[in-house]
């Protein structure tokens, strides 16, 4: 029973460390922190993100304003 709880937790431990390394951000040797910023921001997949989630704040926006206005005509 002691094997298989210390199989367990070196199991759990590995996978952890695997883990929070495989979430860390890759920065290039001698990239500055603005120039970081400037490749995300003209990335395309996060232009495509910046403007879908725009739109959706947009309409969103909207039908709120059409809602409020329906209830204070009421």
């Amino acid at each position: 029973m002691r094997n298989k709880v210390i199989a367990v937790g070196a199991i759990v431990f590995i996978a952890y460390v695997i883990g929070a390394r495989a979430s860390r951000v890759q920065v290039k040797n001698r990239e500055s922190v603005g120039h970081q910023v400037v490749r995300l921001w003209n990335d395309p997949c996060a232009r495509k993100r910046r403007h879908k989630a725009a739109k959706k704040a947009a309409a969103a926006a909207e039908k709120r304003a059409k809602k409020t206005m329906r209830q204070l005509r009421k």
